[in-house]
């Protein structure tokens, strides 16, 4: 599923207008209809004489909210219209749906002086429903005064709230709160989702969506460039791969990992034992020597290599002689995750990338040792998928930790171009970008995730797809939202707090069962 910025939108609105004749008052009126069949589907007592206000701008978002109450009005609902701004700045296609409004008896009330508010607040309270049409996703500056109060008076009384297209004050570009934003139960959008429901903040404030049609061309997406994408389950499950039933163990992959230290075997242990439940059909830890004992007594299923570490419980220099033998017969490399800062990791990541073109995965202490020596990274001749966190990333980047959480696609994606690598950068709302300039925007997953070892599962997943024949970016996509439901369906189980990275593993191979159930 695309989802667009609010530039993409309007560019496939005004093709569709300018290139195939459609008017702008059919589409309009398409988005009207459909947003009333949402309300009809989740709010059906209210055409029984319940009383909706819908709240509009004076932009095409307003013309939406407009033929909304007409269609509401038209099939049993008491509607008020509130208008934010006189009816001589409505032009277009929005004030044709204002005068149709009139004509048809509809109500209006302005709200352009401060008396206007206690007129408001009153109908609000004796209200069902508030549909929410003031400001679109093209908004560019904080709301204040009058609509500042209107919408907090919104936000805090009970009455459930429809938003249409986008909720107004959220900036459909980047999900930032312009000033404040009205919180909607539902959000209806037209043609695509706006990146602005998917990222954090307004993705809390847009509650559940709805991604709706209005007849647009097929082939807008694709037409004005739209390399921005998100996943659901049905879209999720066309995506995966049969296992052939006369399949065996090799043919599933051989994963290899580099990861555990002294008192970090956790993390190596969750790395190799995700890549099993991912599905590959052989996973071999290279792990320090002194350490083999533990990680054979935790791990039946996994294979144990020993490396050098002289008897230090972190990788020497010295295990470099034992990695060649080790990623002999690997399909991918899974490395980082519980390395430590004292071993050689550096070297040893340098000798990796110098001997080897296997399908790397980086996550963790690796990519710490790497920021000594970013270039290692784009030299590559192989695949190189990275997960670092914010903190991980801002050693990478020389950004701050701030800078990275403002502005996560663009960091993603300029690191992705300049190092020619994959990146998938972990949040509330991972991303996966391609050098290439394609992003992923991760819809699954939930808070109870920000756990000490749930990055290590990823990583091994996504080296496990990889295995399997997935290409790295697919596998970074894949891994990214198959890892989100598991924790969605750890959450089911046991709520939020509390989760464990464990109960992600437990979880894994039931993701995959439902959503091969969902293929056909």
């Amino acid at each position: 599923m695309y989802v667009t910025t609010p530039d993409e939108m309007r560019r496939i609105d005004n093709r569709a207008i300018e290139e195939f004749g459609i008017p702008g008052a059919v589409l309009m009126e398409n988005a009207a209809i459909r947003t009333v069949n949402v309300i009809e589907e989740k709010y059906p007592a209210l055409f029984d004489g319940g009383r909706v206000i819908i709240l509009a701008g004076c932009g095409n978002n307003g013309g939406d909210g407009l033929a909304i109450g007409r269609h509401l009005m038209l099939k049993g609902a008491k509607v008020q219209a509130f208008l934010y701004f006189a009816e001589e700045k409505f032009t277009g296609d929005a004030r044709l749906n204002l005068d149709i409004y009139k004509r048809l008896g509809g109500h209006i009330e302005l709200v352009t002086h401060e008396e206007d508010i206690k007129t408001l607040k009153g109908s609000i309270y004796q209200a069902d429903l508030i549909v929410d049409s003031i400001f679109g996703t093209g908004i560019t500056r904080d709301i204040d005064s009058l609509i500042y109060k209107a919408v907090d008076m919104v936000n805090k009384s009970p009455v459930p709230v429809v938003a249409v297209d986008i909720p107004s004050g959220i900036n459909g570009k980047d999900g930032r709160i312009m000033g404040i934003a009205i919180k909607a139960q539902h959000t209806v959008s037209f043609g695509y989702p706006k990146r602005g429901h998917i990222l954090y903040p307004g993705r809390e404030y847009t509650g559940r969506l709805h991604v709706v049609p209005i007849s647009l061309p097929q082939d807008s997406s694709q037409a004005v460039g739209v390399k921005t994408f998100t996943l659901d389950d049905k879209e999720m499950a066309q995506n995966l791969m049969e296992r052939p039933r006369q399949g065996h163990k090799g043919t599933f992959g051989k994963v290899g990992v580099i990861a555990g230290s002294l008192g970090m075997a956790g993390a190596a242990c969750l790395t190799s034992m995700a890549a099993l439940k991912g599905g590959s059909g052989l996973v071999t830890l290279g792990c320090p020597a002194s350490l083999v004992p533990i990680f054979q007594s935790k791990m039946t299923e996994v294979m144990c290599y020993p490396l050098e570490d002289g008897q230090k419980g972190y990788l020497t220099l010295d295990a470099i002689t034992g990695i060649r033998d080790f990623l002999k017969d690997k399909d991918v490399l899974a490395i980082g995750p519980g390395l430590g800062s004292k071993c050689d990791g550096l070297e040893i990541i340098r000798y990796i990338l110098r001997e080897f073109d296997i399908s790397i995965i980086m996550d963790a202490d690796a990519l710490n040792h790497i920021s000594r020596d970013k270039r290692l990274l784009s030299d590559y001749k192989g695949s190189i998928v990275i997960t670092p966190h914010p903190g991980e990333m801002a050693r990478l980047t020389g950004k701050s930790i701030q800078e990275i959480v403002a502005s996560p696609i663009e960091t993603a994606t300029e690191f992705a171009r300049d190092m020619g690598i994959i990146v998938l950068l972990k949040g509330a709302v991972s991303i996966v970008a391609h050098p290439e300039g394609n992003i992923y925007l991760n819809s699954s997953g939930n808070a109870g995730m920000g756990t000490g070892g749930s990055g290590d599962v990823l990583t091994g997943l996504i080296a496990s797809m990889v295995a399997q024949g997935y290409s790295p970016y697919d596998a970074a996509v894949y891994g990214c939202y198959i890892h989100g439901r598991a924790g969605d369906y750890a959450r089911e189980k046991w709520g939020e707090t509390g989760m464990i990275a464990g109960n992600l593993l437990d979880e894994l191979p039931l993701v995959f069962k439902d959503l091969f159930s969902l293929k056909g």
